[in-house]
């Protein structure tokens, strides 16, 4: 009975070897290539045929063909200031179609929840997975939409400047003080809104007192007249809306 059992063993671990000898090699090199390079999609050329095809005028010439080349000289901008950031709001633009799901990964990296620029050592902080979707969405709407996002976007206007230094994720909301940074200060605001024939119907001066400019004003989708739900007969409009 115990020649028969190691006769089996045997030729088991012959033919385990057999199989090893021819698979190891490709398991190594498919381990060793996830590891070595980029992948595909992070190259310019995956899309561009020459890199000089998408430079500005008078660009200096420029190496490589990943977005890593670009951040030498244009580092994530990392400051929570409403500047305007002309760099970063091109380089999403151009890469945002219109009906068409936008590919963060050409340029971005997404492991272990974190959010990053591809070789650029910065890290935009925590993203699940779910919220990574949701700013996919945000930026479609950033690019392209009536809302007031979009009127953000056209003067070069980021996420920064409504969200400080955390990622905007779902139900996230913006505090009055962030928006009367630019758009302020309220008494200015106030003055600038009141109607001419009714100044008691300013918006900006509501008789409920102090309240969210968000209750009003939605980034990410159409901005709603809160007035008008008591006040039908009002005509009010509202940018986004």
């Amino acid at each position: 009975m115990k020649k028969p059992l190691l006769l089996f063993s045997v030729i088991s671990a012959i033919i385990l070897a057999i199989t090893l000898g021819f698979t190891k090699g490709d398991v190594f090199a498919q381990v060793k290539k996830k590891a070595k390079a980029p992948s595909k999609n992070v190259s310019c050329l995956s899309c561009h045929e020459q890199i000089s095809n998408v430079l500005p005028k008078n660009h200096k010439p420029v190496t490589g063909d990943t977005i890593a080349s670009c951040n030498i000289c244009h580092r994530p901008d990392m400051s929570t200031n409403a500047d305007p950031k002309p760099y970063a709001s091109i380089i999403h633009r151009a890469h945002i179609k219109e009906g068409k799901t936008a590919d963060c990964m050409i340029c971005h990296t997404h492991a272990n929840n974190r959010f990053s620029v591809y070789k650029s050592g910065v890290s935009f902080g925590r993203l699940k997975k779910e919220d990574f979707e949701n700013i996919k969405n945000i930026f479609m709407s950033w690019a392209h939409s009536k809302n007031i996002d979009a009127t953000h976007g056209k003067v070069d206007i980021l996420c920064s400047a409504c969200h400080d230094k955390k990622l905007p994720v779902t139900g996230d909301t913006v505090e009055n003080d962030r928006c009367l940074t630019c758009h302020g200060p309220l008494e200015a605001l106030q003055k600038r809104s009141e109607p001419k024939d009714f100044p008691d119907r300013n918006p900006h001066k509501s008789h409920l007192g102090d309240i969210a400019c968000t209750v009003c004003h939605h980034s990410h989708k159409a901005s709603t007249v809160y007035c008008l739900g008591c006040h039908g007969n009002f005509k009010m409009k509202i940018p986004g809306g």
